[in-house]
């Protein structure tokens, strides 16, 4: 797969002023005064920074940048101011996105080797932790998708190489755990976001099975894939009724990550592998179908999370699971007023295809909680367009039946900066998904609205009791637009929020 962001960042020891580097990237603050490396390129530029400031063509704004050329005076050739606000307001969420507006304007530039100073000198923010969010903002805020462009190949810009400077070996080391899994996190981010741009005719069940065996034997996991038949002999027919109108065979994906600690608990993701969602017979409107292919975003998350968990060190037990197909309108396709019968046992009465996010998950929430009794098990899926009447793309609706589960996703949220809100799931939900004709019908009543929470409350009926957690993601799952660290496309959410929540379960 082929994407582009900077090819290579390292952490090292050095000054401004003497960088191998085509340009100098330095963090300001608003109403501070240039000291450290900011006041070493003000010297041996004659003042030219001070002058910036004095006629404040530079206020020191969050994401706020100015490009100046310090020749002839001496220094570096460039030098690229980023705002970081004022000093006790400074977040590693303000860190992370002044990365990545910098990065993404070197890259811009055209320039092949930058140098950039880290940012967060003066504030309470810890050295790792103001390099994690360094290398998540740089790495995240330069991403291209490049893999199906066969002209202007020489327009597409990219940044060679970034070295992150600080002053000495003491604050390096300090930094370089937070510097090492910020890289990592955000490289799993970009090969989600890589998978999520892959159309449709590309990115098939099987193909995200092939990715599966492949992290698989490249992390040391546990890997099984179950087929059509396999599925049918354990009667999945929830997600085999979605499969029927595809001529492509699903998969059901199933990831094992073991810790080594003994008695460590085991947590349970499950992502929806909707590999392209036309509505079913329920068509969709034509209009922006082809973003359906984003409808497998949940499930490239659980493949991005499994494919960190060993390097970031994760100290529980961790299975990750897809169930992945195609939900199309052919002549085998499932209709209105079918009854499925689940891998549960329960019956579920069909009143739109295009609600078959929840239908595949119903499946594998139940065989994940009967095979593995999680300590807990969360959800990703791109479930309802209600998601975004509700949040909007600004964060994800967060549900479950576990207030200490919500917790930690809640801590791990406020963390990473991945946005998510609780919506309730109130009794009285459950009885606008009584069917007169099966256990359970897939969509509540229409009067009664509410379209995250009812689809929440469905799936709660397949978890059997453990502890669940169900993250609505169609809102942030994609954007229409840029931000900082947020490129126009599929974002890679969750995974950041996941891999926080996993670390820091122990």
């Amino acid at each position: 797969m082929s994407f582009e962001s900077i090819r290579e960042i390292s952490l090292t020891v050095g000054e401004p002023t003497v960088a191998d580097a085509d340009i100098v990237v330095l963090g300001l603050h608003e109403k501070a005064s240039l000291d450290g490396p900011a006041a070493q390129v003000d010297a041996a530029s004659g003042g030219l920074l001070s002058g910036v400031l004095e006629i404040k063509d530079f206020k020191g704004e969050p994401n706020e940048l100015l490009l100046l050329h310090p020749q002839p005076q001496g220094g570096p050739r460039r030098v690229l101011l980023v705002g970081l606000g004022e000093v006790p307001s400074l977040t590693v969420e303000r860190i992370r996105q002044a990365a990545a507006v910098a990065a993404r304007r070197c890259r811009d530039l055209g320039v092949s080797k930058a140098a950039f100073c880290l940012f967060g000198k003066g504030s309470t923010i810890s050295a790792e932790d103001a390099a994690f969010a360094f290398a998540e903002g740089a790495l995240l805020g330069s991403y291209q998708y490049v893999e199906y462009r066969t002209k202007d190949l020489d327009k597409i810009k990219v940044l060679k190489s970034l070295d992150v400077l600080v002053p000495d070996e003491a604050i390096r080391a300090a930094a370089a755990p937070g510097f090492q899994i910020g890289t990592r996190v955000a490289q799993a981010v970009n090969y989600v976001r890589t998978l999520a741009n892959h159309p449709g005719n590309h990115a098939t069940p099987s193909f995200l099975a092939a990715e599966a065996t492949r992290i698989a034997s490249e992390q040391g996991l546990g890997c099984r894939i179950l087929d059509r038949a396999k599925m049918e002999e354990m009667g999945m027919g929830a997600l085999l009724g979605v499969a029927r109108g595809s001529n492509e065979p699903p998969r059901f994906i199933i990831l094992e990550y073991h810790s080594g600690d003994e008695g460590a608990p085991t947590v349970a993701i499950v992502g929806k592998g909707l590999t392209f969602d036309s509505g079913g017979i329920s068509i969709k409107p034509a209009a922006k179908m082809e973003e359906m292919k984003y409808d497998m975003c949940g499930g490239a998350d659980v493949l991005g999370v499994m494919s960190i968990l060993r390097d970031a060190g994760v100290r529980v037990n961790v299975i990750g699971a897809i169930p992945a197909t195609e939900n199309l309108s052919g002549g085998s396709a499932y209709k209105p007023g079918d009854i499925l019968r689940s891998y549960s046992g329960k019956t579920i009465e069909v009143l739109n295809c295009d609600a078959e996010g929840r239908l595949i998950l119903a499946d594998a929430l139940s065989y994940v909680v009967k095979t593995y009794k999680p300590a807990a098990i969360i959800d990703l899926a791109t479930l309802t367009g209600a998601v975004l009447i509700a949040l909007g793309h600004y964060g994800a609706g967060l549900l479950g039946n576990d207030d200490a589960l919500i917790a930690r996703i809640e801590d791990s949220s406020r963390r990473t900066g991945e946005r998510v809100w609780r919506l309730p799931i109130w009794e009285e939900m459950g009885d606008h998904l009584k069917s007169d004709f099966a256990d359970l019908k897939n969509i509540g009543d229409g009067s009664a609205g509410a379209g995250t929470i009812a689809a929440a409350a469905f799936l709660g009926n397949f978890v059997d009791g453990t502890p669940w957690a169900h993250l609505d993601i169609a809102g942030t799952a994609y954007w229409e637009k840029d931000r900082p660290y947020l490129p126009k496309g599929p974002s890679g959410f969750g995974v950041r929020l996941l891999v926080d929540l996993l670390r820091s379960w122990a």
